[in-house]
């Protein structure tokens, strides 16, 4: 193959790894699955098949729905930043670490105290809930950093993502 070909077919490889597998087994075990893809190549082929995307993506997606955390102990971590058990705080490092965590945390969290204050005090003024919601997203924006070494060392892990020991059934080193 030319490196033309072999460029196009190792980026749609690239970009369909990125959207499938979470960033910690692209980190560890990327470079081998793009390998068994190039391996697996026809000569001139400009990307993988469907069924090889097809097989990509849905590995991938499995991968992530069996690390994440149960729907109570997600909305426990979420809402008030509880420390999830060992075997999903890789899932929470992908997460902290993740490009849209302070949105996601942000809007979790909004619509928790919406529910509530609607609960508590049904005749609130729309606009006092939706200063609330500027408030807390303003503030969660502005210290994002520090919300993320927080939720990382609650987790125990350094700011970088490396962890601070050895979880159950990591087979990772600690650092």
């Amino acid at each position: 193959m030319t490196h033309d070909v072999v460029s196009a077919y190792e980026g749609r490889c690239r970009l369909l790894m990125r959207l499938a597998y979470p960033p910690r087994f692209r980190e560890f075990r990327g470079a081998e699955l793009l390998g068994t893809l190039l391996d697996l190549a026809e000569p001139g082929q400009r990307g993988p098949g469907v069924r090889e995307s097809f097989d990509l993506v849905r590995a991938g997606l499995m991968l992530r729905l069996r690390e994440h955390p149960p729907p109570w102990r997600w909305l426990l971590y979420r809402v008030f930043g509880v420390r999830l058990p060992s075997r999903h705080r890789w899932w929470a490092r992908d997460d902290i670490r993740g490009r849209f965590f302070v949105e996601r945390y942000v809007s979790v969290v909004m619509l928790f105290w919406v529910v509530f204050l609607v609960r508590v005090e049904p005749g609130l003024p729309y606009w006092a809930g939706l200063a609330m919601m500027c408030c807390t997203y303003l503030m969660a924006r502005l210290s994002r950093n520090g919300l993320r070494r927080r939720w990382l060392a609650g987790h125990e892990f350094h700011p970088d993502g490396t962890s601070y020991r050895h979880f159950d059934g990591d087979t990772r080193p600690a650092s």
